[in-house]
């Protein structure tokens, strides 16, 4: 693994003026000191004298495998095989896979809360897939709200299809916009997105009170002329989808109409997300059909799902998404991207070891 440079290093140090600012020129190599997985570089901030290691805040920090191998099995993870087979091919043992596997799911989870922020779309898509942790009767649904234009993964939520899922998922989403009123929602017919969506991209208000005693009215909610909610609902038999029926649940039918006409649909739908959902039961190793690698703790069903949707949007082209080079480059006529760089967050497809070693503000840096 090739070192950075200094330049692209931030104090970590939250009581440092210059903390989380790179390209400053405060940070200095002091010394290098050897572990078992190769030299590192201790820097030291010259603004506040705090001294930490070149992987403090990454998901390599106290990691004593060599890079290539972490980048190796977490490539085997995001490729669908179990713990059991990524050991296997990597020479690793079980509970080392892992353990790393849960470490790089944080890392990524912290590295998207810190990357997809102000992002600026004007339609989502909102759907479920079907999954189970420990037992098959302890169901855990994975609920995913993806930007169709970009395919880029907005926010992800797990756990029981209830209500309170689908506010996690839609609160989540909402945090991350630029704006929050603009967005034209494409959800199946599940009730919870149609009774939700005032509440998360409505404007609130309050009631005026009808004379001078007694409570005021609940505070309500109206939906921007921007903002719109379309549920496609399918109708099925068996495993066979028979009818489907298109439902303008809020907001005006100009604002979807101009939406699809964007987009270049004919009809609303939620192919993005729904094409998602085979991409993500392939890469995620507790979600392939017909498979004994079913993840037995809540929190390794989590922290999973973070990381394949971490090196899904910064690290997989998808070939939807490559644009067409002004001069061919000898047989290359197409420039691949990934979804982080489709909706502006980067300028380059990022390798696994890039992304976990991204520095995140998480704690201040100790001495």
């Amino acid at each position: 693994m090739q070192s950075p440079s200094l330049n692209s290093f931030r104090c970590l140090n939250l009581a440092c003026p210059t903390a989380g600012q790179s390209g400053l020129g405060n940070i200095r190599h002091r010394k290098w000191y050897d572990t078992r997985s190769g030299p590192r570089r201790l820097l030291r901030c010259s603004t506040c004298a705090q001294e930490f290691s070149e992987r403090k805040g990454t998901a390599l920090w106290n990691v004593k495998l060599p890079c290539e191998r972490v980048e190796s099995i977490v490539e085997h993870v995001t490729r669908g095989n179990s713990f059991k087979q990524t050991a296997e091919l990597t020479h690793t043992h079980r509970t080392t896979v892992s353990r790393l596997a849960c470490i790089a799911g944080e890392h990524a989870a912290r590295v998207h809360d810190q990357h997809a922020q102000d992002l600026h779309v004007t339609s989502l898509q909102a759907d479920e897939r079907h999954g189970f942790v420990g037992r098959k009767d302890q169901p855990c649904w994975e609920a995913t709200v993806i930007d169709p234009c970009s395919k880029f993964i907005v926010q992800n939520a797990l756990g029981a299809r209830t209500t309170d899922l689908a506010m996690r998922l839609l609160f989540g989403a909402r945090s991350r916009l630029h704006d929050p009123h603009g967005i034209v929602l494409f959800t199946d017919g599940w009730l919870p997105y149609e009774s939700l969506f005032p509440a998360v991209f409505g404007r609130p208000f309050q009631p005026k009170r009808q004379g001078k005693r007694g409570r005021f009215p609940k505070l309500q909610y109206r939906i921007p002329r921007t903002s719109g909610h379309v549920r496609i609902i399918k109708t099925s038999q068996g495993k066979r989808v028979v009818d489907i029926r298109i439902e303008r649940a809020a907001g005006s039918r100009r604002r979807v109409d101009q939406e699809l006409a964007s987009l270049g649909y004919n009809t609303p739908n939620t192919s993005a997300v729904e094409r998602h959902n085979g991409t993500a039961r392939r890469m995620n190793p507790h979600q392939v059909r017909r498979s004994l690698a079913f993840a037995r703790l809540p929190h390794v069903r989590q922290t999973v799902s973070d990381l394949v949707g971490g090196v899904y949007n910064f690290c997989r082209v998808n070939r939807s998404l490559r644009v067409k080079l002004d001069e061919p480059m000898g047989r290359r006529q197409y420039a691949q991207r990934t979804p982080a760089m489709a909706i502006g967050i980067t300028d380059t497809v990022w390798s696994v070891l890039r992304l976990l070693g991204t520095v995140v503000m998480k704690n201040p840096c100790r001495s």
